[in-house]
């Protein structure tokens, strides 16, 4: 977690610098893929993700950490991809598989593990 740089930085600094140099491997991919014609339904669906998917959803993401206990939080992202799953199931009508239903089980699981309260190990 980047929480030096957010006691030292504001959280739009560091998603700004962060979402830079997360981009910059896929430099190569941009030079050598032949670009899709483009109009103002792609530059508007490019911009929602960029600003909304991405920049808006990970600065909320960082400012809440200066509100909940990181223990929170890891639980919190665990389920985000259940989350995803289960909104394009219901939004999108995405049929659902096993392979599905085995991944939401496992995040379920983890999720309950996280809570569990620790055992203080004894050596003997």
């Amino acid at each position: 977690m980047p929480r030096q740089l957010l006691a030292q930085f504001d959280a739009r600094l560091v998603v700004g610098w962060a979402m830079l140099v997360g981009s910059l491997p896929f430099g190569p991919t941009l030079v050598t893929t032949r670009l899709p014609q483009v109009n103002g339904t792609v530059i508007g669906g490019i911009a929602f993700i960029v600003i909304a998917g991405t920049m808006l959803a990970y600065l909320l993401y960082l400012k809440s950490l200066e509100s909940l206990e990181p223990e929170t939080t890891g639980m919190l992202s665990a389920f985000e991809p259940l989350t995803a799953t289960l909104l394009a199931v219901v939004v999108l009508g995405t049929p659902i598989t096993h392979f599905e239903v085995i991944g939401g089980l496992c995040i379920i699981a983890t999720t309950v593990l996280q809570a569990l309260p620790q055992r203080a190990s004894v050596a003997h």
